[in-house]
């Protein structure tokens, strides 16, 4: 059954409160059998949240007429609530929207239960959106043109201010974006073209030619810091401007505290009909030029992060890479090879970690990759993600994600 989750048209799921993934991973813990207050699609991908975590349910609890029909994950179980509470060990998971409540809590003081826990509307509804496999029109993937870069900043999650100088080649990209283009039958929601800088690749304009002939219809997007924006008007394979006015590319350029001349790409990109994004923060729905503020994302080298966590995590089911014929969760992932070269680590893959997309049949095959943890997951220390101070450049050291 096609999901009817709705996601904000940013690609940017709400984010589950952890400590509230925390309690109720402990809640579940404390009884012997789990039951969810409600039968609706949200529920059904609590449920698919539980059983990635490990936690086994008993089944669904409703106030009348159960139905055990027209699932979206999978059947279980679904009882009337007076023929539960009564059991030992049971412990009862309320997901359902507030204005139910009135009804609910005080039929459980009138049979005398008292082994439940809520969830806030905000994780309910934010648990149900990451878990849930996207539709077609809200994927997207993005593909690192430069692992390096000509900027230089700290906690990069590319890990670009690290890297050795890396540019994909353009052959295995090619094929790469031919293939996702079979998968997807030519159609997705967005493809991003980053790096590292892109815009330090040579062959930028024939990728994004490229890129734009596999998939005609999908927003395409080249995401760079804007140094070479305005050299490249001039750049000795073609006008940039030109092609991508050609190639119904946006460009959504990064603001930095730098000397740079963002009114003067403003000008550009009205000369030649292109659509530009600036702002300081590239993942707010509206754009915003206020000072750049530096996020940390802080990294457990000994890879103890709770599965649950996960959920929390700005990239998951969300900013997927395709990389050398892989697929993978998260430009984190995908470039951990540069954080393990510059430390001497050894944050590794293992099997579950990405998809081959010459093995992959179908893309929905990436929309339930993308909305499971993957085992990678174990190294991102979410509790300790967020913003940490205004912009500066890195100092190449482990502190910066440790």
């Amino acid at each position: 059954m096609t999901t009817t989750i709705k996601r904000n048209k940013h690609w940017i799921n709400r984010l589950p409160h952890i400590y509230e993934l925390d309690d109720l991973l402990d809640f579940c813990g404390k009884h012997e059998r789990i039951y969810i207050y409600g039968r609706g699609e949200e529920q059904e991908y609590l449920l698919k949240f539980l059983d990635m975590c490990g936690v086994r349910t008993e089944g669904y609890v409703v106030s009348c007429s159960p139905c055990e029909e027209n699932f979206y994950y999978r059947k279980i179980p679904v009882k009337l609530a007076e023929d539960v509470t009564g059991t030992p060990g049971v412990g009862i998971i309320l997901a359902l929207p507030d204005r139910y409540y009135d009804e609910i809590i005080p039929m459980f003081r009138k049979l005398n239960f008292q082994n439940w826990i809520s969830l806030t509307e905000h994780s309910r509804l934010g648990i149900a959106e990451q878990m849930a496999p996207r539709k077609k029109s809200e994927m997207a993937f993005e593909i690192s043109l430069a692992d390096h870069c000509n900027l230089s900043c700290q906690m990069c999650d590319h890990f670009s201010q690290l890297s050795e100088e890396w540019l994909v080649d353009l052959g295995q990209l090619k094929r790469d974006v031919e293939r996702m283009g079979e998968l997807f039958d030519h159609e997705i929601g967005a493809i991003t073209l980053l790096g590292g800088e892109p815009t330090l690749h040579p062959d930028l304009l024939e990728i994004i030619r490229y890129t734009r002939k596999q998939f005609p219809h999908t927003e395409l997007i080249l995401l760079t810091n804007g140094v070479l924006l305005e050299k490249l008007e001039k750049s000795p394979k073609g006008n940039l401007w030109e092609v991508m006015k050609e190639n119904d590319t946006h460009v959504t350029v990064t603001v930095y505290p730098l000397r740079l001349d963002y009114a003067k790409m403003e000008e550009m990109a009205k000369k030649y009909g292109v659509m530009l994004k600036m702002s300081s923060d590239i993942h707010a729905v509206e754009a915003t030029k206020v000072t750049k503020i530096s996020d940390k994302h802080t990294m457990d080298l000994s890879g103890q992060v709770p599965k649950g966590h996960c959920v929390h995590c700005l990239y998951f089911n969300k900013f997927n890479v395709v990389k050398d014929g892989k697929y993978y969760m998260c430009p984190i992932q995908a470039h951990i090879n540069i954080f393990n070269s510059r430390f001497n680590k050894e944050l590794a893959y293992v099997e579950g970690d990405y998809l081959d997309i010459y093995q992959v049949k179908s893309w929905e095959e990436f929309a339930e990759f993308s909305s499971w943890w993957v085992p990678f997951c174990r190294y991102c220390d979410q509790k300790n993600w967020g913003p940490h101070s205004q912009w500066k450049p890195s100092n190449k050291e482990l502190s910066e994600y440790v």
